[in-house]
Protein backbone atom coordinates (compact mmCIF):
# COMPACT_ATOMS: atom_id res chain seq x y z
CA UNK A 1 0.00 0.00 0.00
CA UNK A 2 2.71 2.30 0.82
CA UNK A 3 4.85 1.61 -2.46
CA UNK A 4 1.20 2.39 -4.38
CA UNK A 5 0.80 5.64 -2.77
CA UNK A 6 4.28 6.53 -3.70
CA UNK A 7 3.84 5.40 -6.98
CA UNK A 8 0.98 7.49 -7.60
CA UNK A 9 1.72 10.50 -6.15
CA UNK A 10 5.42 10.84 -6.11
CA UNK A 11 5.72 13.84 -4.39
CA UNK A 12 3.47 12.51 -1.28
CA UNK A 13 5.67 11.80 1.48
CA UNK A 14 4.77 8.19 3.75
CA UNK A 15 5.33 7.97 6.83
CA UNK A 16 5.14 4.51 8.76
CA UNK A 17 5.82 3.60 12.48
CA UNK A 18 6.83 0.42 13.38
CA UNK A 19 7.01 -2.08 16.27
CA UNK A 20 10.97 -1.21 17.27
CA UNK A 21 10.66 -5.06 18.67
CA UNK A 22 9.17 -6.46 15.09
CA UNK A 23 7.08 -5.70 12.02
CA UNK A 24 10.09 -4.67 10.29
CA UNK A 25 9.73 -3.28 6.90
CA UNK A 26 10.27 -5.02 3.83
CA UNK A 27 14.35 -4.45 2.43
CA UNK A 28 12.65 -2.99 -1.14
CA UNK A 29 10.28 -0.64 0.76
CA UNK A 30 13.57 0.72 2.78
CA UNK A 31 15.04 1.56 0.04
CA UNK A 32 11.95 3.92 -1.74
CA UNK A 33 13.10 7.48 -1.55
CA UNK A 34 9.54 9.21 -0.35
CA UNK A 35 8.88 6.67 2.49
CA UNK A 36 10.19 6.91 6.13
CA UNK A 37 9.93 4.75 8.98
CA UNK A 38 9.58 5.78 12.28
CA UNK A 39 9.87 4.07 15.70
CA UNK A 40 6.40 3.85 17.79
CA UNK A 41 9.30 4.37 20.76
CA UNK A 42 10.46 7.77 19.93
CA UNK A 43 10.22 10.70 22.34
CA UNK A 44 8.02 13.81 21.59
CA UNK A 45 11.48 15.74 21.13
CA UNK A 46 12.64 13.12 18.84
CA UNK A 47 9.72 12.95 16.65
CA UNK A 48 9.47 16.78 16.29
CA UNK A 49 13.23 16.90 14.79
CA UNK A 50 12.56 13.78 12.73
CA UNK A 51 9.83 15.29 10.72
CA UNK A 52 11.32 18.66 10.69
CA UNK A 53 14.05 16.61 8.49
CA UNK A 54 11.40 15.03 6.59
CA UNK A 55 10.07 18.64 5.65
CA UNK A 56 13.95 19.60 5.00
CA UNK A 57 14.36 16.81 2.67
CA UNK A 58 14.28 17.18 -1.31
CA UNK A 59 12.05 14.88 -2.83
CA UNK A 60 13.54 11.73 -4.56
CA UNK A 61 16.61 11.03 -2.41
CA UNK A 62 17.94 7.60 -2.74
CA UNK A 63 18.16 6.80 1.21
CA UNK A 64 17.12 4.79 4.13
CA UNK A 65 14.81 7.06 6.01
CA UNK A 66 14.68 4.74 9.38
CA UNK A 67 13.88 6.10 12.29
CA UNK A 68 14.39 4.85 15.95
CA UNK A 69 15.80 1.50 14.93
CA UNK A 70 17.19 -0.51 18.86
CA UNK A 71 19.88 -2.62 17.81
CA UNK A 72 18.02 -5.47 18.96
CA UNK A 73 17.33 -5.43 15.93
CA UNK A 74 20.89 -6.18 14.14
CA UNK A 75 20.43 -9.77 15.86
CA UNK A 76 21.06 -12.25 13.45
CA UNK A 77 20.66 -10.79 10.21
CA UNK A 78 23.64 -8.47 8.77
CA UNK A 79 21.52 -6.34 6.59
CA UNK A 80 20.38 -4.17 9.56
CA UNK A 81 23.59 -4.22 11.13
CA UNK A 82 24.78 -1.04 9.74
CA UNK A 83 21.25 0.18 10.71
CA UNK A 84 20.95 -0.88 14.41
CA UNK A 85 23.83 1.80 15.11
CA UNK A 86 20.95 4.82 14.49
CA UNK A 87 19.67 4.57 18.03
CA UNK A 88 16.87 6.62 17.81
CA UNK A 89 18.22 9.30 15.24
CA UNK A 90 17.46 10.14 11.82
CA UNK A 91 18.94 7.75 9.11
CA UNK A 92 19.21 10.39 6.30
CA UNK A 93 22.53 11.25 3.50
CA UNK A 94 25.77 11.79 5.50
CA UNK A 95 25.46 15.40 3.87
CA UNK A 96 22.63 16.22 5.60
CA UNK A 97 22.75 14.58 8.47
CA UNK A 98 23.43 17.15 10.43
CA UNK A 99 20.44 18.86 10.23
CA UNK A 100 18.92 16.59 12.14
CA UNK A 101 21.46 16.62 14.99
CA UNK A 102 21.18 20.16 14.58
CA UNK A 103 17.30 20.78 14.82
CA UNK A 104 17.68 18.03 18.32
CA UNK A 105 20.20 20.00 19.56
CA UNK A 106 17.91 23.52 19.61
CA UNK A 107 15.30 21.51 21.06
CA UNK A 108 17.65 19.98 24.18
CA UNK A 109 18.95 24.26 24.31
CA UNK A 110 15.87 25.62 24.50
CA UNK A 111 15.04 23.27 27.48
CA UNK A 112 18.46 24.16 29.13
CA UNK A 113 17.12 28.00 28.86
CA UNK A 114 14.03 27.70 30.34
CA UNK A 115 15.42 26.18 33.56
CA UNK A 116 17.88 28.77 33.76
CA UNK A 117 14.83 31.57 34.13
CA UNK A 118 13.36 31.60 37.34
CA UNK A 119 10.38 29.44 38.04
CA UNK A 120 8.61 31.79 39.46
CA UNK A 121 8.31 35.74 40.46
CA UNK A 122 9.46 36.44 43.87
CA UNK A 123 6.53 37.13 46.58
CA UNK A 124 7.11 40.39 47.95
CA UNK A 125 4.95 41.92 50.60
CA UNK A 126 3.17 45.06 49.33
CA UNK A 127 3.92 44.40 45.53
CA UNK A 128 3.48 41.90 42.37
CA UNK A 129 5.20 41.06 40.33
CA UNK A 130 4.47 39.46 36.65
CA UNK A 131 7.10 37.81 33.92
CA UNK A 132 7.08 36.25 30.98
CA UNK A 133 9.61 35.46 27.83
CA UNK A 134 8.13 34.65 24.74
CA UNK A 135 11.02 32.73 22.43
CA UNK A 136 9.95 32.71 18.63
CA UNK A 137 12.69 29.69 17.64
CA UNK A 138 13.28 27.11 19.94
CA UNK A 139 16.45 28.96 21.41
CA UNK A 140 15.89 32.53 22.68
CA UNK A 141 18.70 35.12 22.96
CA UNK A 142 16.26 37.02 25.52
CA UNK A 143 16.38 36.20 29.51
CA UNK A 144 15.25 37.86 32.70
CA UNK A 145 16.29 36.94 36.00
CA UNK A 146 15.33 37.99 40.35
CA UNK A 147 18.00 38.21 42.37
CA UNK A 148 17.33 38.06 46.13
CA UNK A 149 20.60 40.14 46.89
CA UNK A 150 19.78 40.97 51.01
CA UNK A 151 16.67 41.00 53.31
CA UNK A 152 16.01 44.64 51.27
CA UNK A 153 16.90 43.76 47.98
CA UNK A 154 16.10 42.38 44.60
CA UNK A 155 18.16 42.78 41.70
CA UNK A 156 15.91 42.69 38.46
CA UNK A 157 17.52 41.80 34.93
CA UNK A 158 15.52 42.42 31.43
CA UNK A 159 18.54 41.53 28.76
CA UNK A 160 18.19 40.38 24.61
CA UNK A 161 21.55 39.21 23.10
CA UNK A 162 21.99 40.55 19.68
CA UNK A 163 21.99 37.36 17.53
CA UNK A 164 19.71 34.24 17.19
CA UNK A 165 20.22 30.15 17.09
CA UNK A 166 22.61 27.98 19.11
CA UNK A 167 24.95 30.89 19.87
CA UNK A 168 23.02 33.44 21.11
CA UNK A 169 21.64 30.88 23.76
CA UNK A 170 25.12 29.86 24.93
CA UNK A 171 25.61 33.48 25.07
CA UNK A 172 22.50 34.46 26.55
CA UNK A 173 23.82 31.66 29.56
CA UNK A 174 27.11 33.40 30.34
CA UNK A 175 26.09 36.64 30.57
CA UNK A 176 22.77 35.21 32.45
CA UNK A 177 25.33 33.68 34.99
CA UNK A 178 27.83 36.98 34.77
CA UNK A 179 25.24 39.06 35.50
CA UNK A 180 24.47 36.84 38.90
CA UNK A 181 27.43 36.90 39.63
CA UNK A 182 28.22 40.01 40.25
CA UNK A 183 24.96 41.44 41.09
CA UNK A 184 26.08 39.38 44.12
CA UNK A 185 29.41 41.08 44.75
CA UNK A 186 28.07 44.76 43.79
CA UNK A 187 24.54 44.72 45.58
CA UNK A 188 24.44 48.45 45.59
CA UNK A 189 26.00 49.45 42.43
CA UNK A 190 24.42 48.17 38.58
CA UNK A 191 26.31 50.67 37.12
CA UNK A 192 29.72 48.85 38.22
CA UNK A 193 28.05 45.39 38.09
CA UNK A 194 27.54 46.56 33.82
CA UNK A 195 31.21 47.11 33.98
CA UNK A 196 32.47 44.05 35.36
CA UNK A 197 30.22 41.66 32.84
CA UNK A 198 31.40 43.94 29.96
CA UNK A 199 35.16 43.19 30.87
CA UNK A 200 34.52 39.74 31.08
CA UNK A 201 32.14 39.27 28.38
CA UNK A 202 35.15 40.65 25.97
CA UNK A 203 37.74 38.87 27.74
CA UNK A 204 36.13 35.43 27.93
CA UNK A 205 34.54 35.34 24.11
CA UNK A 206 35.75 36.04 20.44
CA UNK A 207 32.01 35.66 18.42
CA UNK A 208 31.17 39.64 17.78
CA UNK A 209 27.96 39.41 20.01
CA UNK A 210 26.59 41.47 22.36
CA UNK A 211 23.89 42.07 24.70
CA UNK A 212 21.42 44.62 25.68
CA UNK A 213 20.80 45.33 29.58
CA UNK A 214 18.58 46.83 31.83
CA UNK A 215 19.59 45.75 35.47
CA UNK A 216 18.17 47.33 38.67
CA UNK A 217 18.07 47.29 42.03
CA UNK A 218 14.52 47.46 44.13
CA UNK A 219 14.24 48.20 47.55
CA UNK A 220 11.03 47.37 48.56
CA UNK A 221 10.47 48.80 52.03
CA UNK A 222 11.28 52.44 50.18
CA UNK A 223 10.45 51.84 46.50
CA UNK A 224 13.47 53.05 45.36
CA UNK A 225 14.78 51.67 41.56
CA UNK A 226 18.21 51.71 41.24
CA UNK A 227 19.20 50.78 37.65
CA UNK A 228 21.60 51.04 34.89
CA UNK A 229 20.48 50.59 30.71
CA UNK A 230 22.64 48.86 28.72
CA UNK A 231 21.38 49.95 25.47
CA UNK A 232 18.18 48.34 26.30
CA UNK A 233 14.31 49.60 25.41
CA UNK A 234 13.40 52.39 27.75
CA UNK A 235 11.83 50.71 30.84
CA UNK A 236 8.48 52.58 31.92
CA UNK A 237 7.33 53.97 35.19
CA UNK A 238 3.63 55.02 35.42
CA UNK A 239 1.82 56.74 37.93
CA UNK A 240 -1.80 56.57 38.14
CA UNK A 241 -3.68 58.71 39.95
CA UNK A 242 -7.88 59.82 40.47
CA UNK A 243 -7.34 62.84 39.01
CA UNK A 244 -4.32 62.34 35.97
CA UNK A 245 -1.72 59.97 34.40
CA UNK A 246 1.99 59.91 34.04
CA UNK A 247 4.89 58.09 32.60
CA UNK A 248 8.76 58.59 32.77
CA UNK A 249 11.11 56.30 30.48
CA UNK A 250 14.24 54.52 32.08
CA UNK A 251 16.39 55.98 29.50
CA UNK A 252 19.87 54.12 28.35
CA UNK A 253 22.41 55.17 30.57
CA UNK A 254 25.28 53.93 28.75
CA UNK A 255 25.90 50.96 25.51
CA UNK A 256 25.35 47.09 24.98
CA UNK A 257 27.32 44.98 27.48
CA UNK A 258 30.38 43.22 25.04
CA UNK A 259 31.17 45.87 22.51
CA UNK A 260 33.42 48.17 24.10
CA UNK A 261 36.64 48.02 26.71
CA UNK A 262 36.00 51.84 26.98
CA UNK A 263 32.17 51.51 27.81
CA UNK A 264 30.84 53.35 31.07
CA UNK A 265 27.34 52.99 32.59
CA UNK A 266 26.01 55.88 34.68
CA UNK A 267 22.85 54.69 37.32
CA UNK A 268 19.68 56.87 38.06
CA UNK A 269 17.09 56.38 40.84
CA UNK A 270 13.36 56.66 40.14
CA UNK A 271 10.67 55.97 42.93
CA UNK A 272 7.76 53.93 42.90
CA UNK A 273 5.14 55.33 44.58
CA UNK A 274 1.97 53.18 45.85
CA UNK A 275 0.00 52.58 42.72
CA UNK A 276 3.19 52.77 40.58
CA UNK A 277 4.27 50.41 38.01
CA UNK A 278 7.01 49.22 36.39
CA UNK A 279 6.88 47.94 32.55
CA UNK A 280 10.47 46.25 31.59
CA UNK A 281 10.57 44.58 28.17
CA UNK A 282 12.78 44.15 24.90
CA UNK A 283 12.08 45.07 21.44
CA UNK A 284 10.31 42.20 20.57
CA UNK A 285 7.04 43.98 22.13
CA UNK A 286 7.63 48.02 20.77
CA UNK A 287 9.24 46.37 17.14
CA UNK A 288 6.64 43.63 16.68
CA UNK A 289 5.07 43.90 13.18
CA UNK A 290 1.85 44.03 11.68
CA UNK A 291 0.62 42.65 8.29
CA UNK A 292 0.98 45.76 7.01
CA UNK A 293 4.00 46.69 8.01
CA UNK A 294 3.76 48.38 10.94
CA UNK A 295 5.63 48.52 14.56
CA UNK A 296 3.71 47.95 17.68
CA UNK A 297 5.51 51.00 19.47
CA UNK A 298 6.09 52.50 22.53
CA UNK A 299 2.47 54.71 22.35
CA UNK A 300 0.37 51.66 21.89
CA UNK A 301 2.61 49.83 24.98
CA UNK A 302 1.75 52.63 26.95
CA UNK A 303 -2.09 52.65 26.20
CA UNK A 304 -2.41 49.04 27.06
CA UNK A 305 -0.62 49.36 30.72
CA UNK A 306 -2.84 52.86 31.38
CA UNK A 307 -5.78 51.47 29.83
CA UNK A 308 -5.18 48.48 32.57
CA UNK A 309 -4.44 50.84 35.23
CA UNK A 310 -5.47 49.10 38.81
CA UNK A 311 -5.23 45.82 37.99
CA UNK A 312 -3.11 43.25 39.29
CA UNK A 313 0.29 43.04 37.49
CA UNK A 314 -0.49 39.48 35.95
CA UNK A 315 -3.49 41.13 34.08
CA UNK A 316 -1.21 44.02 32.37
CA UNK A 317 0.97 41.64 31.40
CA UNK A 318 -1.44 39.47 29.94
CA UNK A 319 -3.86 42.44 28.71
CA UNK A 320 -0.14 43.78 26.88
CA UNK A 321 0.96 40.20 25.29
CA UNK A 322 -2.82 40.08 23.86
CA UNK A 323 -2.39 43.09 22.05
CA UNK A 324 0.70 42.27 20.67
CA UNK A 325 -0.30 39.18 19.41
CA UNK A 326 -3.58 40.85 17.88
CA UNK A 327 -1.97 43.24 16.27
CA UNK A 328 0.54 40.88 14.70
CA UNK A 329 -1.92 38.84 13.86
CA UNK A 330 -1.72 34.89 12.50
CA UNK A 331 2.04 35.60 11.38
CA UNK A 332 4.29 33.97 14.38
CA UNK A 333 6.46 37.02 15.81
CA UNK A 334 9.93 37.26 14.46
CA UNK A 335 11.63 37.91 17.37
CA UNK A 336 11.60 36.77 21.11
CA UNK A 337 9.52 38.75 23.12
CA UNK A 338 10.30 38.88 27.46
CA UNK A 339 8.14 41.27 29.38
CA UNK A 340 8.45 42.27 33.53
CA UNK A 341 5.46 44.36 35.10
CA UNK A 342 5.86 45.43 38.62
CA UNK A 343 3.55 46.72 40.83
CA UNK A 344 3.92 48.56 43.85
CA UNK A 345 0.14 48.13 45.56
CA UNK A 346 -1.93 51.15 46.55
Amino acid sequence: MAQQISGLRPLTRVILFHDSRGDLPDKDLLESGSIYYFSRDLEEDELKAALLQVQREPMGSETNHMVGLDSRLADGNEDWNVLSEALKTVRIPSGRRSDAHLARELIMAGKIQADILPEKEPVIPGWEIAAKLEAARETSGDFFDFISLTEHKWGIVVADVTDKGMGAALFMALSNTMIRTYAHQFPTLPAVVMHEVNKRLLAETRGGMFVTTLYGILEPHSGRFVYANAGSPPGFQLCVTHRESCFDRLRRTGMALGVSEEAQWKQKVIKLAPGDYLVLYTDGITEAESPEGLFFGEERLLDVVLSNAGQPAQVVREMLLAAVHLFVGVDAPQDDITLVVIHRKG
